[in-house]
């Protein structure tokens, strides 16, 4: 892997970090806010394939446990496993098709909230599943979706541009 893939990898889990615990904090709609790691785990998985989104989801999660004091590697083996399933898609990623991945982000964000749901509150004893499903759940994965399209044409664009500058340098 180049440097600059590298680079942009990091980069892009900071400033992706940045905005899902900062500025969307303060542009929640409805009480809920997109699941920018989320975004930025299925994308990658989705353009580069399962071992490039194994590593983003689990530093994503890893950032997100040690950051929200919960017990550590919870979220790091969600969002890997998130990044996993989502990179056997890469056989079917064409750059020029947007209802795919955006399919897969909204639907990924639901799938994330039922696993959220599963093992932080029904484990718990807290059962009010159709209160979350349209309070949390729905709401969320709208969220995320349309902020998605935004973030994944920015993703794919940069990924494109770092694609062809290791083409020209494969020499």
């Amino acid at each position: 892997m180049k440097i600059k893939r590298i680079l942009f990898y990091v980069i892009s889990v900071l400033v992706c970090f940045l905005l899902q615990t900062s500025v969307f904090n303060f542009l929640k709609l409805a009480g809920v806010m997109p699941n920018i790691l989320l975004i930025l785990t299925v994308t990658i998985a989705f353009i580069r394939g399962r071992k490039s989104g194994i590593v983003i989801g689990f530093v994503c999660g890893l950032l997100i446990d040690i950051f929200s004091g919960n017990v550590l590697g919870q979220n790091a083996f969600v969002y890997l496993m998130f990044g996993y399933v989502n990179g056997w898609f890469h056989t079917y990623f064409y750059e020029d098709d947007i209802l795919l991945p955006i399919g897969l982000l909204t639907a990924n964000s639901l799938a994330y909230s039922f696993v959220i749901f599963f093992f932080f509150f029904a484990m718990r004893g807290r059962l009010q599943f159709f209160s979350y499903l349209f309070k949390v759940m729905i709401p969320e994965a709208v969220y995320t979706g349309i902020v998605a399209l935004l973030i994944y044409k920015i993703l794919l664009e940069v990924d494109i541009r770092i694609r062809d500058g290791e083409k020209r340098s494969m020499f």
